[in-house]
């Protein structure tokens, strides 16, 4: 339960909407219980006083104040089911609004460190359907709940104004349907309720898997067992759902017999007052009609408790996201960025896991504010790896990074990332236009500034030749471009950014020999004053820089 109530936590800020739709749903149940239960004893009342009028006798019976009570507790039935419905639904659409918030806020120091390790289609579905499933929480279990607890409670009391026996036969039967009959369902149903939330993330991987990988699949005719392994997840998942679905249907009969065993002791037990003279009839409908009303305060119980399972899986699954620790520790108190940018690296060794063998060994750079370097070496040799080192992305096992002659641990993480502009070959485009791609390096920018951008990385005839020019949409991750238009919009955002530190990975790879000159030869002029940092495997592009040095099993030399 304490993954719940970590969440609970989290509704605090909408506790005047959630108040606001369990009033609204107690004086719904309320208007319920007291219609019935008044229907009851103005029907037999009005019969009894037929039944004296008949025998010659005068019986003095108000009739409008009761009718008038019944069309008032109706109205009140209807608008309070209406409003509970909206205020409920809004509370709940704000809550999850707010654990989304909550949520990227948590994601946020885990990029791109902790991040890169998850499944792109596991880290979506516990974005999307795993808070989904917290609508549950209050909707299904918090609300009802309540509802159900001062339902009850106020029920028997109000019976043992009129039959003590009655009242207190009812209160216990009461207690085993809202109490022990949800209590047995949720074991029951637990392993299937929390076996279909990991199914179901499995099968949304698969399918993004599919999707993202469909014309591989086609091209090596292996759709098919692919698509056979996602129906067998779904068949799975369908049996366990039906198996759930069994759950419900019996746990929904079981409450029904209970009510129907209540409401026969009920019978009973208001014949025997009534020979008594305990209890008038209309007193004895009154009880009868009351007891069959109350059950309707627990009957939604034991199918929420079922899925109570299911939602404490949901909370789980999406806090071991946000307790991960992140890769890097901010700094206590941060100081502000040097007035220069020279690098250094002394004696920086590195590893991903304790389990794994070290990724750099022993790495001593320099690289003076200006500088322009390569990095070249076989791939898996621990270049990209430095560059991440560099930008704070992690932070090394042993030694050191200095920025300005500052260790960048006591940099602010977002101000240093400020420092970097960053070209590689796989920088994202956004399903956006091509002005919404650009401004994402800087939201402010100006029209003069765009179009210099614009000139620089060599877009100016692109853009004209489209009908819409910078509104022209991308796609999703660019595919409505060529990969050469793809990587120049990346450049033109680098230019826009114009950062002092350049780091370039691979910044050419898949471009063709003219496209990757024009590139250089765009870069040569951008960064004439700036340091510029290289990845590469390739010849192409040594002729910006000054010093090459090689890497090979996460050994650094200068060539």
């Amino acid at each position: 339960m304490k993954d719940l109530w970590f969440f609970l936590k989290l509704f605090k800020p909408h506790s005047g909407w959630l108040s606001g739709g369990i009033i609204l749903s107690l004086l719904t149940a309320f208007a319920s219980v007291a219609l019935l239960t008044l229907s009851g004893w103005f029907i037999s009342a009005s019969a009894i006083a037929g039944l004296v009028a008949v025998d010659g006798n005068t019986l003095a019976f108000n009739f409008m104040l009761p009718a008038a009570q019944i069309r008032a507790l109706a109205i009140t039935r209807t608008l309070g089911r209406y409003g509970e419905r909206v205020v409920t639904h809004e509370a709940t659409f704000r809550v999850l609004a707010g654990i989304r918030c909550w949520f990227f806020r948590q994601l946020i120091p885990l990029v791109p460190g902790r991040l890169s390790t998850m499944r792109s289609g596991d880290l979506l579905s516990r974005m999307t359907a795993d808070i989904d499933a917290l609508d549950a929480l209050y909707l299904r279990l918090l609300a009802p709940a309540i509802v159900a607890a001062i339902g009850v409670t106020a029920v028997t009391v109000f019976l043992a104004f009129y039959a003590p026996v009655i009242s207190l036969a009812t209160g216990l039967m009461l207690v085993i349907a809202s109490v022990w009959t949800p209590w047995v369902f949720n074991r029951l149903g637990r392993a299937g309720a929390e076996e279909i939330v990991v199914l179901a993330a499995n099968f949304r991987i698969r399918q993004l898997d599919m999707i993202q990988g469909l014309a591989d699949l086609i091209a090596n005719r292996a759709y098919g067992r692919f698509s056979d392994k996602l129906g067998q997840f779904s068949d799975l998942m369908i049996d366990i759902q039906r198996r759930n679905n069994r759950l419900s249907a019996v746990s929904s009969a079981f409450t029904l017999l209970l009510s129907q065993v209540t409401l026969l002791m009920a019978l009973v037990l208001a014949a025997i007052a009534f020979q008594d003279g305990l209890l008038s009839g209309a007193d004895s409908a009154l009880v009868v009609f009351c007891v069959t009303a109350a059950f309707e305060l627990v009957t939604p119980l034991p199918q929420a408790m079922q899925m109570l399972a299911k939602t404490q899986k949901a909370a789980r699954r999406i806090r071991q996201i946000t307790e991960m620790p992140p890769t890097i520790i901010p700094p206590t108190q941060a100081i502000a960025l040097p007035d220069s940018y020279g690098l250094q690296l002394n004696d920086v060794s590195f590893r991903y896991s304790d389990q794994q063998d070290r990724v750099l060994k022993n790495i001593n750079l320099t690289i003076p504010q200006g500088g322009k370097i390569a990095i070249v070496g076989p791939s898996g040799s621990g270049k990209t790896t430095l560059l991440q080192l560099i930008m704070r992305y992690y932070d090394p096992e042993q030694g050191s990074v200095l920025l300005g002659g500052q260790n960048i641990k006591q940099f602010d993480s977002d101000e240093l990332m400020s420092c970097f502009g960053v070209l590689s070959q796989r920088s994202q485009l956004f399903a956006a236009t091509i002005k919404e791609n650009l401004l994402i390096a800087k939201p402010d920018a100006s029209a003069t500034e765009l179009n210099a951008a614009i000139k620089a990385a060599g877009l100016e005839n692109f853009i004209a030749y489209l009908p819409e020019g910078l509104d022209t949409w991308v796609g999703e991750s660019g595919v409505k471009v060529s990969g050469g238009e793809a990587r120049r919009i990346a450049l033109a955002r680098l230019y826009l950014k114009n950062a002092p530190v350049l780091v370039l990975d691979e910044p050419t790879e898949g471009l063709d020999a003219d496209t990757e000159r024009d590139v250089f030869t765009a870069l040569a002029d951008f960064a004439r004053d700036k340091t510029v940092i290289m990845v590469t495997h390739r010849e192409a592009g040594l002729g910006l820089v000054d010093v090459v040095y090689g890497m090979e099993q996460g050994v650094l030399r200068e060539l």
